[in-house]
């Protein structure tokens, strides 16, 4: 029963258990009944198993079932590779295959060597690095494989420090080897590079690593070459490799400064450049050591050089003001005091933040203002009184009350600032504004008004008292005093470029617009654009704009024969006879006659001889609607009698706006008439209302002036909705 199963059932064990079953399947692989052992395994389903009969399969070269038993552990990499092996028919070869998957590597080589490819033999050696019995075998095996195992063979023997030998294996790796295989030759002559080196024949190995050109053998050369400390040579090979930094630092270590300048300026590591420089500036070449302290930083050594080696302070100072630096500050001066330039070394005694010796030299050479322009606005209050107080002594007042306003002393500011009189009042308004002092605000206010001098000043200057403020609407009070002075001196464009700006400020502020200024602004735009209309040959919108003109010409005294006489004159060339007549006739009056120019009365005396025509003869003026009540208005009429609003005005024509015909000046945000817009800016590329520069295509385009109605709207209305 040698070759059967056990039958009955083991003493103390019971027949279906796992032990029993384990039993059976090594009795199963031992008789080599893989199917029957396959079978036991599933049902024990243990790696260990698996791998065992793996194992037992191979060793009797029975891949199929060794493959199922390894795909069950699993093992895919044994599956793979003996995948592989199904292929091989030799029993040798395959004996040698599954050799090697043992360990049995001398075994496995003697299989080999023995099939009918000893080739693998070969090539088990080399999957193994054995390099020495792989060169053996390949004698007569493979010689064709032999500059690659050469090649492989001489690496290893570079790597254990055995150079000779090295050599001698990459020199026969360049022998055998066919000129085509650029890399392989390539890998033979940066081993011969590095070997010879190592072995002291430098000109050879660097003439090889040089014709290479290949930027890490000649770092390798390099390298070897530092440690051997052959420097000059080492930095030639980092230079052809483009390695300037460590170079240059071989060239310096070696003292070869003539070497390493060519390279200094590739070079960016500070250190090197500061080494580079004390080298030169030890042996008097100071403008190299100065170019190679530029590069390095080394500001405070550039700052000595320039004073003390090169004759150039204005250099040195130019470096110190943009760098701040205090050490160089405080060396330049030393430098000025020597020279007895005061000026200089107050500055820079500043910048070496040595203050206090900075203003006894100011205070002891009456270089206050050097001082002064030295602290700037970055000094402390401590430092504007004393300064303050040193100008006050000697009565420059203006001065000392600009430093009390820096140091906060605004009360002091404004008594010395009063004092020097009305040259000095917008300094006074400054010093108000920034203190918001009610005090201050009442003595300045005192002092405009005339009641300390009993002489008035300029009301300009309460306008801008109220500015500075922050007394918009106050300013916009005033500014409507000024502007009507303006205006009945005959300085138009003075007021309307007054109350524009008053204009801008409440917008900015969103405060309720007074209306009338507003109306001013209006009635002066309007009598402004004139010149501009008459010139764009559009007549009947001047005589508009000059009727709009002529029925509040109260406001304009200074010239109202000249407004009035251009009212009749282009009222005709619009063929508005009524107006012309109407006007014609009050120029004919008594206190005007006289003043009209002898150029104009004829026609005018005409004018008023011929029968006076009926209201709305000749041209009539367009209408269209309302944009908030859609009541029926001239164009010209901006109140609305229905509605009680007030309608926005073209800049460019001073007519009513439509809302189909919407633009505005993207500066002054004022509204235009698009197409009126546009042909004025054909003519002079400026906006009639604040006179910026503006180009057709900047006009924007308003699809729905809505939004921008309403903001109009609020403007005429105060914080609390009336």
């Amino acid at each position: 029963r040698t070759h059967e199963l056990l039958a009955g059932g083991m003493v103390g064990m019971p027949l279906d258990s796992t032990e029993r079953q384990r039993v059976s399947f090594r009795q199963a692989l031992v008789l080599n009944r893989f199917q029957v052992a396959f079978k036991m395994a599933l049902g024990l389903n243990s790696r260990e198993l698996w791998n065992a009969m793996g194992r037992r399969c191979l060793e009797c070269l029975d891949l199929g079932w060794a493959k199922k038993a390894y795909r069950q552990a699993p093992a895919a990499g044994m599956v793979l590779y003996l995948e592989r092996l199904q292929t091989v028919e030799d029993k040798l070869l395959l004996s040698g295959h599954v050799a090697g998957l043992f360990g049995r590597f001398n075994k496995a080589r003697e299989y080999f060597l023995k099939s009918c490819c000893p080739e693998a033999a070969l090539d088990m050696h080399c999957d193994f690095q054995q390099w020495d019995q792989a060169l053996s075998l390949a004698q007569t095996l493979a010689p064709h494989q032999l500059p690659e195992i050469y090649l492989k063979s001489a690496q290893q023997h570079e790597g254990k420090g055995d150079f000779q030998q090295a050599l001698t294996h990459f020199e026969q790796a360049l022998r055998d080897c066919d000129l085509s295989r650029a890399e392989h030759l390539a890998q033979c002559r940066a081993g011969v590079a590095r070997t010879s080196i190592r072995l002291g024949d430098l000109q050879r190995g660097m003439q090889t690593a040089i014709e290479l050109q290949d930027p890490a053998v000649c770092k390798d050369c390099a390298q070897a070459l530092s440690k051997m400390r052959q420097y000059v040579e080492a930095a030639q090979l980092y230079e052809q490799a483009g390695a300037y930094d460590q170079a240059a630092s071989l060239y310096i270590l070696d003292l070869n400064f003539e070497a390493a300048a060519p390279l200094m300026t590739k070079i960016h590591t500070p250190k090197l450049q500061i080494q580079f420089a004390k080298a030169k500036e030890t042996r008097g070449a100071y403008k190299e050591a100065l170019a190679a302290y530029e590069r390095a930083r080394d500001w405070d050594s550039v700052v000595r050089l320039c004073l003390e080696k090169l004759n150039d302070p204005q250099k040195a100072y130019k470096l110190v003001r943009e760098t701040r630096l205090a050490s160089g500050a405080q060396l330049i001066a030393d430098h000025c005091r020597k020279n007895g330039n005061i000026c200089g070394a107050v500055e820079f005694l500043l910048l070496a933040k040595n203050d206090e010796e900075a203003y006894q030299m100011a205070e002891r050479h009456d270089e206050m203002d050097t001082y002064e322009q030295g602290i700037g606005e970055n000094g402390t209050r401590e430092q504007y009184m004393t300064i303050a107080k040193y100008y006050e002594q000697r009565n420059l007042l203006r001065d000392a009350a600009k430093n009390y306003a820096l140091a906060d002393e605004c009360g002091t500011a404004l008594k010395l600032y009063l004092k020097l009189g009305e040259k000095e009042i917008d300094r006074a308004i400054e010093v108000v504004g920034k203190a918001r002092s009610d005090a201050l605000t009442h003595t300045l206010i005192d002092y405009l008004m005339g009641e300390s001098d009993n002489v008035p000043k300029d009301p300009n200057y309460v306008y801008r008292l109220h500015k500075a403020l922050g007394n918009y609407m106050q300013a916009a009070g005033t500014a409507l005093i000024i502007a009507r002075q303006e205006q009945e001196m005959g300085n138009y464009k003075q007021a309307h470029t007054l109350l524009f700006r008053t204009y801008q400020d409440l917008r900015r502020q969103k405060l309720a617009l007074p209306q009338e200024l507003w109306r001013r602004i209006v009635l002066l735009h309007s009598y402004v654009i004139v010149k501009r209309l008459v010139k764009a040959g559009d007549h009947a919108n001047a005589a508009q704009m000059l009727l709009r003109v002529a029925r509040n010409i109260q406001q304009f005294p200074a010239h109202v024969v000249p407004i009035l006489t251009s009212v009749v004159i282009e009222c005709q060339r619009a063929k508005m006879m009524a107006e012309a007549h109407t006007y014609a006739c009050q120029l004919m009056q008594p206190e005007y006659r006289p003043q009209v120019a002898e150029t104009y009365k004829r026609k005018i005396e005409n004018i008023v001889r011929k029968e006076q025509p009926p209201e709305g003869s000749g041209t009539v003026e367009a209408q269209s609607a309302c944009m908030y009540c859609k009541g029926l208005l001239n164009d010209s009429q901006l109140d609305c009698p229905m509605c009680k609003q007030i309608s926005p005005f073209c800049i460019v024509t001073g007519m009513r706006m439509l809302r189909d015909d919407w633009t505005y000046c993207p500066s002054c945000q004022f509204p235009g008439k698009r197409g009126a817009f546009k042909a004025a800016l054909q003519t002079i590329e400026q906006c009639p209302m604040c006179d910026q520069p503006l180009k057709e295509q900047d006009l924007p385009v308003v699809s729905d002036p809505s939004a921008l109605i309403q903001d109009y709207k609020a403007l005429f209305q105060s914080g609390d909705g009336t």
